[in-house]
């Protein structure tokens, strides 16, 4: 079944995964030319160590996707690697805005509400989804408008 609405991304914009990939690089490159020309002490593990684990957030900053599926039953969300099911019929109220506004401003604070945000980095505008079971989800979007236009809506 195809959705109706699907949007895809990733998490951080390109430039600034391309901007942390150099940045790994050249702190990794300042290590290795501080131990041979500057007889600094770092054992060769650490160089090891840190060179898989700077190699490991560059890729990771590349592959994190974040992506909403609105299909004709059901919300599915991915964000880095876990996907979260909403099905239609559990939600009971959309908003609309900012996500900060719609966040911190909202008549759902209630007590002992769960609540969960996914954001892309960068994006200002979301919505926002009040679920059965004392749940709120907060997702960024490019056009949340489009999302809301597809949801339920308290009456």
């Amino acid at each position: 079944m195809e959705p109706a609405y699907k949007e895809s991304r990733m998490v951080l914009p390109m430039n600034l995964a391309i901007l942390l990939s150099v940045m790994m690089v050249i702190t990794w490159m300042s290590m290795v030319v501080t131990k041979l020309f500057m007889n600094a002490q770092i054992p060769d593990v650490a160089l090891i160590v840190c060179g898989i684990a700077f190699a490991l957030v560059v890729v990771m900053s590349f592959i994190m996707r974040f992506s909403i599926e609105v299909y004709d039953d059901r919300v599915d969300i991915v964000y880095f690697f876990k996907r979260t099911s909403i099905p239609k019929d559990q939600i009971i109220d959309t908003k609309v805005g900012e996500i900060n506004i719609i966040k911190n401003y909202s008549a759902w604070t209630l007590k002992g509400v769960k609540y969960k945000t996914y954001t892309a980095v960068g994006e200002d505008m979301g919505i926002g989804l009040k679920v059965t079971g004392k749940r709120v989800f907060f997702l960024s979007s490019t056009d949340p408008g489009a999302i809301a236009a597809l949801l339920p809506k308290e009456e």
